[in-house]
């Protein structure tokens, strides 16, 4: 997702652009489709304030049973771009200002929008994606799906030696 900021960036400080983005995709090492969503742009001192609240619909990948499937999230986005010239500037005062300043505006004065929005979907992603909540995952010995049919290799079969602990749960139930 690019935008001209441009004219803006002639324009005072406090100047604002609006727009809402329709199905559009965005394309990186997992491409997004982002249905819907609003853009807020604000002239600073330094640059562009970017905020966006956007709806985003990625694919991820069950936990327990390795299937791909689509989830849907609101991502409420703000990020500040700096012109390329305060960004080297920057740099120069402080060396160790280079890597976490991704955000910039190019000579063509384009803001591009793809990066901060990987890294909002990547932060929103539950630490453990499952496809449902019922999930039963994949058996250990063999890798059949449990969702599917039971598996025939026992997986489910007690261990021996655990017979004398799983005798007085049977006698404690009672």
């Amino acid at each position: 997702m690019q935008c001209n900021v441009g004219q803006l960036l002639r324009e005072s400080t406090g100047s604002t652009r609006s727009f809402s983005v329709d199905r559009t995709f965005v394309d990186g090492p997992e491409p997004l489709e982002v249905p819907q969503g609003q853009v807020r742009i604000l002239r600073t001192h330094q640059g562009v304030l970017v905020t966006a609240d956007i709806e985003v619909e990625a694919n991820l990948t069950c936990s327990r049973c390795l299937r791909q499937f689509p989830r849907s999230s609101s991502l409420h986005i703000e990020e500040e771009y700096l012109l390329a010239a305060e960004v080297k500037a920057l740099r120069l005062v402080d060396p160790s200002f280079g890597d976490e300043m991704d955000f910039s505006i190019d000579e063509d004065n384009i803001v591009d929008l793809t990066e901060a929005l990987r890294q909002y979907v990547i932060a929103d992603e539950p630490m453990k994606p499952l496809c449902r909540a019922e999930c039963l995952g994949l058996c250990h010995l063999c890798g059949n799906d449990f969702n599917q049919d039971p598996c025939e290799c026992g997986a489910g079969q007690m261990d021996p030696r655990w017979s004398g602990l799983a005798g007085l749960l049977k006698t404690s139930g009672d």
